[in-house]
């Protein structure tokens, strides 16, 4: 049986591609997706295109991702690029790509990142992750602010006790806090609103311990 070449099922099945115009939230991975515009399916490996982009939110973990363009991924990754994704902290993480792992709810951010929020300004790093369900963020690669003035190695802010360790070589500044540090030394600072209220540069072995998982 031959079916005609105007049927868009036909089409669908040859090109692997099936084009959805519906924008009405989906449910992926416990996230409620709002595409902007068109839905592309591939038949094929389940991978659903947002290319006009869209809004993901996690009411239990209070993520809210907004990108350009996005790619769902099956069980496994949410993908946006020319991303912005706002915590229920209060946080702001834009980058150029973020991706979601719907398994350990991870988002990782790459490209021209930066993250602020009521204690952080101009935070930056050349990939910032944001773990949704501890509330851990960490920047690695080389970790920049403007406020607090610092630099670092690598930085972990724990969002719930508003502690951050920073690992070395690090220079820190504001108000009381002047410090700095070679490769191996460690930073703790804690903040209250937002400022630094105290600091150490020998924090104890049980407090690094919560912070070093992030570290890796």
């Amino acid at each position: 049986m031959k079916f005609p070449r105007s049927s868009s099922l036909f089409s669908a099945a040859v090109l692997g591609l099936l084009t959805l115009s519906t924008s009405h939230a989906v449910t992926f991975g416990g996230l409620n997706v709002t595409p902007r515009g068109p839905q592309n399916l591939n038949l094929e490996t389940g991978v659903t295109e947002l290319p006009q982009g869209g809004t993901a939110t996690d009411s239990k973990g209070g993520l809210n991702l907004v990108g350009a363009a996005m790619t769902l991924n099956p069980g496994k990754t949410l993908t946006a690029r020319d991303a912005t994704l706002t915590t229920k902290q209060g946080g702001t993480l834009r980058a150029a790509q973020i991706i979601y792992d719907l398994k350990s709810s991870t988002a990782t951010a790459t490209g021209g990142v930066t993250y602020n929020d009521a204690r952080f300004k101009n935070l930056s790093a050349p990939r910032v992750l944001l773990n949704v369900r501890s509330g851990f963020v960490t920047g690695l690669g080389g970790v920049r602010a403007d406020v607090p003035a610092l630099s670092g190695a690598a930085l972990v802010f724990d969002l719930s006790t508003m502690q951050a360790v920073m690992t070395g070589p690090y220079t820190a500044r504001q108000g009381p806090l002047n410090a700095s540090a070679d490769a191996s030394g460690r930073l703790l600072m804690v903040f209250g609103g937002n400022r630094v209220v105290s600091s150490s540069t020998s924090p104890d072995a049980a407090t690094l311990g919560r912070f070093t998982p992030y570290l890796k």
